[in-house]
């Protein structure tokens, strides 16, 4: 759930092999090369496939006097990746981290699927799956929506909506899966949030011009307004639309390929006070991606995409 003190630092797990793949590889493949293009590039964001339908990078962003803005970023086909919607309420106890919610449901990818309230379960906004309904409330403060599984041909097989852009009242019940939070930018990348606000990790899930869906993550303690500058600082990213889903010790994020895997969690304020790990945060409710049916999943970390 979201905090609203600072946090003092972040954490991200190393990758790790897949249970039963062997010993623990010296250096994670995936990561480092997606790492040494970004160096090679500079400035510009360049991208690393990782499998077909899955790429890869690290945006890094300076500001002077500040510690730099890191974003680790995945971003996925819906054409070759489908989309799902998990909740403690529907899938069951006991309650999983993000690493567990991953390998319990044999994902590739998995994020936050947004703030929850303090019974630990109910979204703060609106969240159903088909007839699974976390939450039946829209909020009215929160004006974008995650949606995936049309119910009818012609509409994105996944999408992030802009109720200031898209029709949300008719695209809302097309769809399957429905999950709402905040936007993290208006229309053009325009700001929204304050430009001293609370800083914190933050996880954040969004759509480029070519309906790719993105799965981000930045580990530093930063401003959300801070967040969105970075992204704002690589139009190349080519963003339509995001929303955010998480902040400080919960906001999580992982990744999993044959042989490896990848956790990135934020880390509190209490976690650095008690010396505890903030990848063993529960998470009520999460997005997951996973190839589609017949997709055979590859690794590919010698090539990097030459353009986004």
């Amino acid at each position: 759930m979201w905090k609203n003190w600072p946090v003092l630092a972040l954490a991200m797990l190393p990758l790790l092999p897949l249970p039963g793949s062997g010993a623990e590889p010296p250096s994670p493949p995936a990561v480092q090369t997606a790492r040494e293009a970004a160096r090679q590039a500079g400035h510009a964001l360049s991208w690393t496939n990782l499998a077909a339908g899955l790429d890869m990078a690290l945006l890094t962003e300076p500001d002077e006097g500040q510690a730099p803005v890191q974003v680790t970023i995945v971003r996925m086909e819906p054409d070759l990746y489908e989309f799902s919607l998990h909740s403690e309420a529907w899938d069951g106890p006991p309650a999983r981290t993000i690493r567990q919610w991953a390998e319990s449901l044999n994902l590739t990818a998995a994020i936050n699927a947004g703030m929850y309230l303090p019974d630990g379960k109910t979204s703060t906004g609106y969240m159903r799956r088909g007839e699974d309904v976390n939450n039946s409330r829209i909020a009215s403060r929160y004006n974008g929506f995650f949606v995936s599984g049309p119910r009818r041909a012609g509409l994105p097989p996944a999408a992030v909506l802009d109720r200031a852009v898209d029709d949300c009242e008719k695209l809302l019940p097309a769809y399957d899966i429905v999950v709402q939070n905040f936007r993290l930018f208006g229309p053009g990348g325009s700001h929204l949030w304050p430009r001293n606000g609370p800083v914190h990790a933050v996880a954040a899930v969004a759509q480029d011009e070519d309906g790719r869906i993105l799965f981000l993550h930045c580990r530093e303690a930063v401003s959300v307004h801070r967040f969105v500058s970075a992204l704002n600082a690589h139009p190349d990213l080519r963003l339509r639309a995001a929303i955010y889903v998480e902040g400080g010790g919960q906001a999580a994020m992982a990744l999993r390929l044959p042989g490896q895997s990848a956790v990135w969690a934020g880390r509190s304020a209490a976690s650095l006070l008690l010396g505890s790990e903030d990848a063993v945060i529960t998470l009520p409710n999460i997005i997951g991606a996973r190839p589609r049916q017949g997709l055979a999943q590859s690794t590919d970390t010698e090539r990097t995409a030459g353009s986004p």
